[in-house]
Order: C-alpha cells, then sequence, then structure tokens
C-alpha cells in the first residue's frame, strides 16, 4: 500500500486544517517545531483548494502572528504576515 505524500495540497489540508482537536494538536506540533517557539492555540481562517493555508498563531507569551503556509511541489514555505511579528523578531 503507498502512503499519502503529506505536502500534497490537498492531503496537508486534510491532516492539518480541519477544524477538530486531532487536527489543530497536529498543526500547533508542527509550527512549534518550525517556528522554534511553544504554540498554544492555531486557528484556520481559509478552507480553500488553493495551495495556501493561512493561520492566525498564539504563542505562550500571549504574542499573535498571522501566518501563511504554501504548499508548492512537495516544498513548504511559511510566509508571516504580520508585520507586529516581524518588527518584534528583528528588534525595531
Amino acid at each position: 500500500m503507498r502512503s499519502a505524500n503529506l505536502l500534497n495540497v490537498f492531503a496537508f489540508k486534510y491532516v492539518f486544517g480541519e477544524d477538530c482537536k486531532e487536527a489543530n494538536d497536529a498543526l500547533k506540533s508542527l509550527l512549534t517545531v518550525f517556528l522554534e517557539r511553544k504554540v498554544v492555540n492555531v486557528h484556520v481562517t481559509n478552507m480553500g483548494v488553493d495551495p495556501l493555508l493561512e493561520i492566525i498563531v498564539e504563542f505562550d507569551d500571549n504574542t499573535k502572528m498571522k501566518l501563511a503556509i504554501f504548499i508548492n511541489q512537495n516544498r513548504l514555505k511559511l510566509q508571516y504576515l504580520s508585520e507586529f511579528y516581524l518588527m518584534k523578531l528583528y528588534g525595531s
């Protein structure tokens, strides 16, 4: 039996973008690893078929950011959408 490629847009959104506790926990764990910060809450703001998953992320220090995950040709790209987070990240 062949396993699904989780970087496929539909499979990725099915696993991490569903509106259920299991998908939410999986997405929090994935983002905690990628962002190297403890993620305590995530909210997916779009569920379309485009290769983009928009998420509002809340960290353990009560800061929030809007994040987009682009899924393109078996690669994930995180795009920070919050200017506040970028200013905080670079100290300006």
